[in-house]
């Protein structure tokens, strides 16, 4: 072997061997599509309340590129979305692989088991309510030995007692002092009088208090005639009521200031020991947000030393987890479950706005730090949250305050009640009837919106409490837009900036978007699923079909071209192997298209081997060494054999834009086959030629059967026919 060929040979080596282990075991490794493996077909009905038939015409067509990009924008999924009519979508999910379903219960297993080590909070709060013995057995065994953990439940459950306590005292008194109301009206005075004169009565003395009581009760219950100093009967027992109310309300009100005390309270210490419990815990939540983030970053890193660190009791079982997701990471997906597909499109298309704050406001500084070390659920509270930028690179630089964990980015936005407009939570349901391009007063482009009037009067409101700030415009938890607020805004308005065509088309898209939960039926109008036992026979069926093709082929080959024949179905073999280890490695979902797309390869790929094998004919046929009509064979048809493929992968490439789902198996296939099968019909068979001349074990001819021997047509003599 001459040194020019030993790198050849370990090229095509490393090939079989990485395709191989990506591809072994195939029945685990290749994602099947839905024909092949089974799966879920879910119908969705749109609801077209208040729409014309003009709007109608062609919806369930231009919803499905908007829900594809909301659920599947990188169609690793493979999920299949057609309209049925104007007012149905079917969508398709494959069934998981073998491998996928594997890896996903290993890391859901492992995530349980870290969870376990959390304390339940509702379950304390139960076990609080025991028996004293009970309760400390029970608490005894969530410390499992922790003395920290004990420590932290033994203070919650001393705060525990005395605010159940003080709770019930509270609640006694208040019980007596409402069992005194009816006998206020029994007696003619307003009840909320009396309450609303209370605070400044106990503060004085005795004797100012029942000065002040007397002028109150004769100015309520006036008796003609009546001397100045004596009550009559009714009067006196309306004082003795006050006075009674009175006492009770002494006794009441301590204990609600020891309960409310916004430091040293009772409710204060109760959350505090409730804070120190959840420190205990690892938040699943932020330990999600953390593996999310890509796993060659250092932040990760960082953050799941931090994890180790502040739970080093649980350092195995978050290795376990951490090696459980980036092994189900790697093939895995949000969609392995057809309740994972519903629950998306069930929150999909969920348009809201949010005030963004712009920097004035005290303390927002620490939001950006809670970013950083707690992810963006964690760092969220009542007054403000972080929503993740759809696009970053377009967001105006800025604009809000921003921040990063991980890969993402994210802008704080308000959470006040007047700064914000949801749909999750709101009592009035509403809606955007229409967004549409149009142009601003200087005939800038911009985007025209229309409400419903509900969404109308909401809207004014926002706009008109918070005129010159960002709006933040966000759809799926997602901002894509924070335009400023001009002037106020009820039913209509346009959203102004510096936008190019294809950005105010995608704007509009998005918006509308945000009518989806109004139109798409919360669940399926019905449910199929396709069984495997079902796409394992579609499956058979066409394995067996290309096996019976390649059997054929490779007899023909080898009869025909004989050695010539075995070395190119050698290549035909090793091409169909790079085909399944390619789509293993891109996760390229296999379907029935596909197989019929692998068979047509076949043919394509030895019929290079064949414009090959003539023209090393016609070069023996000339007289030429072996080396040589091997070589000028090689060189001859290579032209042909480039031009030929090329057109055929153009053809292929646009099929894969404009086919339906199933066709763009059959596309992905012949793209990679065309590719695979230059690599193996000029680099692989050439190579081997080219070790066996140098080797001496082929210094001959090669044979080859010749059935139709040369055939030469004068074409000429037929033309007067064609003319």
């Amino acid at each position: 072997m001459v040194k020019d060929q030993i790198w050849k040979v370990v090229v095509i080596l490393f090939a079989i061997v990485v395709a191989a282990l990506y591809v072994y075991p195939p029945q685990e490794k290749l994602k099947q599509g839905l024909d092949l493996a089974g799966g879920t077909s879910l119908i969705y009905e749109i609801d077209v309340t208040g729409l014309a038939p003009h709007e109608q015409k062609g919806l369930a067509q231009n919803m499905i590129p908007i829900l594809q990009r909301r659920i599947d924008p990188t169609k690793v999924a493979n999920i299949e979305m057609r309209p049925q009519g104007d007012t149905r979508i079917e969508i398709r999910l494959p069934l998981a692989s073998a491998d996928t379903q594997r890896r996903r219960e290993a890391y859901e297993k492992a995530l349980l088991a870290l969870e376990e080590e959390n304390i339940n909070l509702l379950k304390i709060r139960q076990t609080l309510n025991l028996e004293p013995s009970a309760r400390k057995a029970e608490l005894e065994s969530f410390a499992r030995g922790d003395s920290e953990r004990q420590a932290v439940l033994d203070q919650l459950a001393e705060v525990f007692d005395l605010r159940k306590q003080k709770q019930e005292q509270r609640d006694i008194l208040a019980g007596e002092m409402d069992s005194l109301r009816p006998q206020f009206k029994t007696l003619g005075l307003e009840f909320d009088i009396v309450q609303s004169s209370l605070p400044s009565w106990v503060k004085l003395d005795n004797g100012k208090r029942k000065t002040e009581i007397e002028a109150f009760i004769k100015n309520a219950l006036p008796e003609e005639g009546q001397a100045a100093e004596a009550l009559n009967e009714k009067q006196t027992r309306a004082r003795n009521l006050i006075d009674e109310y009175i006492s009770l309300y002494q006794k009441w009100t301590p204990i609600v200031d020891e309960l409310t005390r916004p430091e040293e309270g009772l409710n204060a210490r109760w959350r505090k020991a409730i804070n120190n419990l959840a420190m205990l815990n690892l938040g699943l939540d932020q330990l999600r947000d953390v593996l999310a983030i890509p796993k060659a970053s250092a932040s990760r890193k960082e953050k799941i030393d931090q994890f180790r660190d502040q739970f080093p009791g649980r350092a195995e079982k978050i290795d376990a987890v951490l090696t459980a997701f980036d092994a189900y990471n790697v093939v895995g997906g949000r969609l392995d479950d057809p309740e994972d597909l519903k629950r998306m499109l069930k929150g999909s298309g969920v348009l809201e706005f949010r005030i963004l704050p712009t920097g004035g406001e005290s303390g927002l500084e620490g939001y950006r730090e809670a970013l950083r070390t707690k992810g963006p659920k964690l760092a969220s509270d009542g007054r403000y949250v972080w929503c993740e930028i759809e696009n970053p690179t377009d967001w105006s630089p800025g604009l809000g305050i921003t921040g990063t964990f991980g890969d993402k980015m994210y802008v704080l936005a308000s959470n006040q009640q007047n700064e914000k407009m949801l749909q999750k939570g709101s009592e009035r349901k509403w809606k955007l009837q229409k967004a549409y391009p149009t142009s601003d007063d200087s005939g800038r482009r911009a985007i025209g919106f229309t409400f419903d009037d509900v969404a109308a009067n909401l809207f004014f409101s926002l706009t008109s409490s918070n005129i010159n700030s960002p709006l933040c415009i966000l759809l799926d938890d997602r901002a894509i837009s924070a335009p400023k607020i001009n002037s106020a805004i009820r039913s209509q308005g346009i959203i102004q900036g510096i936008f190019s065509q294809i950005e105010v088309e995608d704007m509009v898209n998005k918006l509308n978007a945000g009518s989806f939960p109004a139109r798409l039926s919360d669940v399926p109008i019905h449910e199929k699923s396709i069984g495997a036992t079902l796409g394992a026979d579609n499956r058979d069926k066409g394995i067996r079909a290309g096996i019976i093709g390649l059997a054929l082929v490779a007899v023909f080959m080898t009869l025909y071209y004989t050695l010539c024949g075995t070395i190119a179905s050698m290549a035909l073999l090793l091409n169909i192997l790079l085909i399944l280890g390619v789509m293993a490695l891109l996760q390229a979902t296999f379907t029935l298209p596909g197989i019929a797309g692998l068979i047509l390869t076949m043919g394509m790929s030895v019929d290079a081997n064949v414009l090959i094998f003539e023209r090393i004919r016609e070069e023996q046929q000339r007289g030429s060494s072996i080396r040589s009509a091997i070589a000028n064979g090689y060189a001859r048809a290579f032209t042909t054999i480039f031009d030929s493929n090329l057109t055929t992968f153009g053809t292929a490439a646009v099929l894969y834009l404009v086919a339906s789902e199933e066709l763009k198996g059959f596309a992905i296939v012949l793209m990679l086959g065309i590719l695979s099968s230059m690599f193996t019909a000029l680099f692989v068979t050439r190579t081997v030629f080219d070790l066996l001349t140098s080797s001496r074990l082929l210094t001959s001819s090669l044979t080859m059967f010749n059935l139709f021997g040369k055939i030469s047509v004068d074409w000429m003599k037929f033309r007067p026919i064609f003319t």
